[in-house]
């Protein structure tokens, strides 16, 4: 077992494309909580996902693959760093600043590190980002670096610092929060034509692309229009709304896969489509948060903030003609999501950076349908809350299809046989007590190799604003007064916006001022905030 520790030490294998290959395009697509049952062709009874069910006939359906974190921000930094989220002390989502403090986080990933999109971008790659973004927290007292600082040429976000996704697009005037009905119902659809955008860009220029296309669904809030509820009529709900959101977001892949048809750039191009950790836990009446959250697993166990695998075992599904074979359904490849970096490194011929770890594999083998093996286990860090009965381990290890799941303090722990246990519902821990004892110590041995949380200093203005004459109070009673229109006591969202003279950012202003979150401004929330 120190043996197989060691090996998680070693640099990852480098097999560059031949010198006379021309580089492939790349297409990252990210979903956000959305479950590895979420998917008609991993066997949904209703879900409608026409277009990712061709990508998995046109490439291979990949179904051991695994985040390194079941939650978003961490399960993000390990795609585009290669290491592991630990390793940069994200832990949990990133958030305000004494959150993120809190946590013993940093307020965002830091832009100088190794990443992806920076390498692709010195090799001669044109680099994108459309979408989700959330690789910084948010709130009055953080200024975030742009995304361009992280080595992209062009971004347009949804959570995230610069231009939002919603610039520029044909339903820029939906535009919203992350908690808007509107901006979740439209968001993806913004975020796709952007890509297109970019793509057709990048066709006229004879330039290799890298794209990372991060969708809303299914994060809350999971919402959809009449409109496009249209394919499910006889659908009750919350189901109805859920699955027209994956319906919605199986089309805008839809129209970016046409146009790789349409540009001849479809036998030249990597499309990857996975999600960032398992499916939200879903809440059983109308009017809670989560009402409309109901993805599925799979038959998995756990769900988002688990170490279970249905919260990190999610869709993982690769289509490069000529290289990856078509049709093909891999259950046996386990891949994680700090095998990226590597990868796409070496299907673009580009080398690994000198002096640079990372975490994972260059598993390229298993891409182009090669029997392939791990040869090093993976870990898990879970600093999160435990409030939902899956959500109690804190630390993990995968060896192979043996999963180790464990309390920080060692006080609990559980063992599972995934080729014969693909639920986690017979525990060997007792009946494997050498194997646990073996791999706790690679665990332990792993956790000493990660850096020693200290907290993150109070934050201070990347740039210096302005100097502007101050200016006298608003009346806000005033101001309430006039803009409530119907003289019904309350702001909606409309009112609110109508009476702005800048309304960039509507939507979150009014959440600022909206305290209990119901969607409606009383006079006391308005003019005493």
């Amino acid at each position: 077992m120190k043996s197989l520790f060691l090996a998680c030490l070693l640099p990852a294998l480098f097999l560059p494309l031949s010198s006379d290959a021309a580089p492939p395009n790349i297409l990252f697509i990210y979903a956000d909580d959305w479950g590895w049952g979420d998917l008609a062709c991993h066997g949904h009874p209703h879900l409608k996902t026409p277009h990712l069910d061709r990508l998995a006939k046109e490439g291979t359906d990949f179904q051991q693959f695994v985040v390194c974190n079941p939650v978003c921000s961490p399960s993000r930094t390990a795609i585009v760093t290669g290491q592991y989220p630990a390793r940069h002390l994200v832990h949990q989502h990133f958030a305000s600043h004494a959150e993120n403090e809190a946590r013993g986080m940093p307020d965002w990933l830091e832009p100088k590190v190794t990443l992806l999109p920076r390498l692709m971008k010195n090799a001669g790659y044109t680099t994108a980002h459309y979408g989700k973004w959330h690789l910084s927290g948010g709130g009055k007292d953080i200024d975030a670096p742009l995304p361009t600082e992280y080595g992209y040429d062009d971004a347009a976000v949804w959570t995230g610092p610069g231009r939002s996704v919603f610039e520029d697009t044909s339903v820029e005037k939906q535009a919203g929060d992350a908690h808007d009905k509107s901006g979740a119902s439209f968001q993806t659809i913004a975020a796709a034509e952007h890509v297109l955008r970019f793509i057709r860009d990048a066709s006229g220029k004879k330039q290799p692309f890298y794209i990372n296309f991060w969708l809303h669904e299914t994060h809350h809030l999971v919402a959809a229009t009449e409109e496009q509820k249209a394919p499910y009529p006889d659908t009750s709900e919350p189901q109805r709304t859920y699955y027209s959101a994956v319906t919605r977001a199986d089309a805008q892949i839809g129209r970016v896969l046409a146009l790789l048809d349409e540009l001849k750039l479809a036998d030249d191009t990597i499309v990857i489509f996975s999600s960032d950790n398992g499916p939200e836990n879903s809440m059983p009446e109308p009017g809670q948060k989560f009402y409309y959250s109901v993805g599925t697993t799979g038959g998995l166990r756990g769900r988002k903030r688990s170490l279970y695998m249905g919260g990190v075992n999610v869709p993982f599904i690769v289509r490069w003609p000529g290289h990856v074979p078509a049709g093909r359904v891999d259950k046996t490849s386990v891949i994680a999501g700090v095998d990226m970096l590597p990868t796409l490194l070496a299907a673009s011929g580009i080398p690994l950076p000198a002096g640079y770890q990372s975490d994972g594999l260059n598993v390229l083998a298993a891409f182009n349908g090669e029997p392939f093996t791990r040869p090093q286990p993976l870990f898990w860090e879970w600093r999160g809350p435990n409030s939902h009965e899956a959500d109690w381990p804190q630390l993990a290890m995968r060896d192979g299809f043996f999963t180790l799941l464990m309390k920080h303090d060692g006080s609990h722990a559980e063992l599972y046989d995934l080729t014969k246990d693909r639920g986690q519902e017979n525990d060997l821990v007792t009946a494997q007590p050498e194997r646990v004892a073996n791999m706790t110590t690679a665990l332990r041995a792993w956790q000493q190799t990660l850096p020693v949380t200290t907290p993150p200093p109070a934050p201070t203005p990347r740039k210096a604003p302005p100097a502007t004459p101050s200016k006298p109070a608003p009346d806000r009673a005033a101001v309430f007064k006039k803009w409530d229109k119907d003289a019904d006591g309350i702001l909606t969202l409309e009112e609110y916006t109508n009476g702005l003279s800048k309304k960039e950012n509507a939507a979150q202003r009014f959440k600022n001022f909206d305290k209990n979150g119901d969607g409606k401004l009383t006079r006391d929330e308005f003019v005493t905030p």
